[in-house]
């Protein structure tokens, strides 16, 4: 879960910002707290059903998948409380500086929770040639398979599974579940096993795979 981790540092960071600018550093924690509750959507294939206006709708979502047995008990209750602090400062509502240093408590405790949510991991094993014909002599020109490691949430391994893309990855990059649902897609397609040599069926029909690196969201 490496590629979820908090920023090198960040809660010294923000302890440090505190003593000057509670207020600066609570809209650090709010920015944070979005990216991470945004990671663990994108792995669990739901960031495209996230408006991003509700935490409470992310928890929701995070709470229909199995992950959801991971979040503990307390995290929508201070997940509210904080959003709550933050939008009484946004709209200048009691004492600013008073209210961002309790917020920045309230922030720094979700985001420990956050880190500690199970989640699913898929991270690109290889981009290779993907071929129309069993034989594997005709590559298709319009698409290549990328092979995803899955993990699952408490780093289960599930093996490597092809998919049809065209997008660029790299080797080793951690990517979200996402999927083109508005395209047509690919029929019957093979591909060559770089270890075994053997010609392997990729899919039998598969709608095309769009998930970004985790680093982009």
């Amino acid at each position: 879960m490496s590629s979820l981790d908090l920023l090198p540092g960040l809660e010294e960071k923000v302890l440090e910002e505190a003593v000057q600018s509670p207020a600066v550093a609570m809209m650090r924690l709010s920015l944070e707290i979005d990216r991470q509750l945004r990671l663990i959507l994108a792995v669990i294939g739901r960031l495209n059903d996230y408006t991003g206006q509700s935490p409470s709708d992310a928890l929701d979502l995070i709470a229909m998948q199995n992950v959801g047995s991971g979040v503990p008990p307390e995290l929508r209750d201070t997940l509210n409380n904080f959003w709550d602090l933050r939008n009484r400062v946004v709209h200048g509502r009691g004492s600013k500086e008073g209210i961002a240093m309790r917020s920045v408590d309230y922030g720094l405790r979700i985001l420990r929770m956050l880190r500690a949510i199970p989640r699913p991991s898929f991270i690109v094993a290889a981009i290779v040639t993907v071929f129309s014909d069993s034989a594997c002599s005709v590559p298709r020109q319009d698409v290549r398979g990328v092979i995803l490691e899955h993990l699952g949430p408490n780093e289960e391994k599930f093996g490597q599974h092809i998919y049809p893309s065209r997008k660029d990855y790299n080797r080793g990059q951690s990517v979200s579940w996402e999927w083109d649902r508005t395209g047509e897609g690919w029929g019957k397609t093979w591909y060559l096993d770089s270890r075994s040599g053997e010609t392997k069926s990729a899919w039998g029909e598969s709608l095309e795979f769009v998930g970004r690196p985790l680093d982009q969201i």
